[in-house]
């Protein structure tokens, strides 16, 4: 048996349904807010793309910009990854740039010299990077260089890019044994370590 005060409820439930008043079809209906739902789309989508954007970002970068170039080294002694200090000078011991290692906590020292700030931006980027090879332990010239070359590659250098930057090292004429003696001799090497450009873009 149900229980009589269930029944009354449901009793008192169904006649005020009966006598609600019918609704009128020329009254306007209250809006329902959609602010709720015009900003749950954006913040979904943000989440949604949130880790796509580093990725977005550096393909946005400006190759030939050195200042879109940050640099993570090497501590010499522990090996942990460090930003390297960065300074210019004109008594570096090389024309555009050279790399030294704090002897007490090891942390990358890189002075650019006198004809660093002669360069273009593009070739300054190529340097940059170049010396950012040594800060994480590269000695080899040939190597540095051949790093900073396909990295520049992979942001965007466009061949006719690339083509100033084998005029700069062929212009360098005679250079020291560990960069190959000659400029060109630079280049060639580092060309044929960061093989042929790739055509698919």
């Amino acid at each position: 048996m149900k229980d009589p005060i269930q029944m009354n409820w449901a009793s008192v439930n169904l006649i005020a349904l009966l006598e609600a008043p019918a609704p009128n079809a020329n009254q306007p209906v209250p809006a329902r807010s959609g602010a709720c739902v015009t900003l749950a789309w954006p913040i979904f989508l943000l989440t949604l793309l949130w880790p796509f954007f580093p990725a977005l970002a550096a393909d946005l970068r400006d190759v030939a910009n050195p200042d879109h170039f940050r640099c993570v080294g090497k501590n010499r002694f522990s090996g942990a990854a460090v930003v390297p200090t960065e300074s210019h000078g004109d008594s570096t011991g090389q024309a555009y740039a050279i790399i030294y290692f704090d002897p007490v906590n090891g942390t990358p020292l890189i002075v650019y010299g006198p004809r660093y700030r002669q360069v273009a931006p593009l070739l300054q980027s190529f340097i940059k990077r170049h010396e950012c090879q040594h800060a994480n332990g590269v000695q080899d010239e040939i190597a540095a260089n051949c790093e900073a070359l396909t990295q520049m590659r992979a942001l965007g250098l466009t061949p006719a890019q690339e083509a100033q930057i084998a005029r700069w090292h062929v212009a360098e004429g005679t250079i020291d044994p560990q960069y190959g003696g000659s400029g060109a001799a630079l280049w060639e090497r580092t060309v044929r370590c960061a093989g042929a450009r790739s055509t698919v873009r």
